[in-house]
């Protein structure tokens, strides 16, 4: 298996975190659980046939994918198969990067996994053809980080309030919801329309998200489990119950159980 990750460069690196790309996957389970990062993520099959997004609960049920498609910001855990011997690419966006690259509030797409071409049509096609017919990986980047900075058509100016308050969300203490709108300069509902058009999510479901994942970063970089109570505190919780309950909330396990079944992705755990 072949795994690699690039930087873009500037201005597109102030929007994507990183291009990926995989090929020949070896997995030795089935059903992988995904968890939500306050991110979105950009996915093109290099290789072809479904690939399946299962149901929560019953995994017997799925909905197919196909060539392109983009995930929009998750509220709780979504459950992807693996298939042996796929090839994939993407980029993986910052909280609030996507925006510059559709041309309509980023709300829209919240909680769902859209087909590309339904939004981006044949262009987003032909590329994946190009990317197919590419030959070296670091070709695919250039072609892929070339279209994305193509598709953004200027708008990659950083929107400094959404960037202000996200890094105000991200940090700890945060400030309370009438703060940070006054520290902007904004109205709580004035704040509440960017958010919709540019992170999709409200800043104070953003906030539980961000800090859910600081809390997974602080885990999967410990070797032992850590002392949960003192965790809870230090990651800006209430206490350990209610970091149990947000685990149980976005990944339906236990702060243990997800120690215990961590990967060396901490966004993935494998269930089979």
């Amino acid at each position: 298996m072949i795994y690699r990750v690039r930087m873009p460069r500037p201005p597109l690196s102030h929007f994507v975190e990183n291009l990926w790309f995989y090929q020949d996957l070896v997995a030795g389970h089935t059903h992988e659980k995904l968890l939500p990062d306050a991110s979105m993520e950009l996915i093109i099959d290099l290789v072809g046939g479904p690939k399946k997004l299962y149901d929560r609960e019953e995994h017997s049920r799925h909905a197919d994918y196909q060539r392109c498609w983009i995930s929009g910001m998750q509220r709780r855990y979504i459950v992807i198969g693996t298939e042996p011997g796929s090839s994939m690419m993407g980029a993986h966006f910052r909280a609030g990067g996507a925006a510059p690259f559709f041309g309509f509030p980023i709300s829209e797409l919240s909680g769902e996994v859209v087909e590309l071409d339904l939004i981006w049509k044949r262009e987003i096609l032909a590329l994946r053809e190009q990317l197919i017919e590419t030959p070296s990986i670091d070709g695919k980047f250039d072609l892929l980080e070339s279209y994305l900075v193509s598709k953004a058509r200027g708008r990659l100016e950083p929107d400094k309030t959404i960037s202000v308050a996200l890094n105000a969300l991200g940090s700890w203490p945060v400030l309370s919801l009438r703060d940070l709108a006054a520290h902007l300069g904004l109205s709580h509902k004035q704040m509440l329309a960017r958010f919709d058009c540019r992170v999709g999510l409200t800043p104070k479901f953003t906030s539980r998200l961000l800090r859910f994942r600081r809390t997974l970063n602080t885990i999967s970089a410990a070797s032992d489990a850590p002392n949960w109570s003192d965790l809870a505190i230090d990651s800006g919780y209430y206490d350990q119950a209610h970091l149990i309950h947000e685990f149980q909330e976005f990944a339906d396990m236990t702060p243990a159980e997800y120690q215990q079944k961590k990967t060396d992705f901490p966004l993935y755990i494998h269930l089979d």
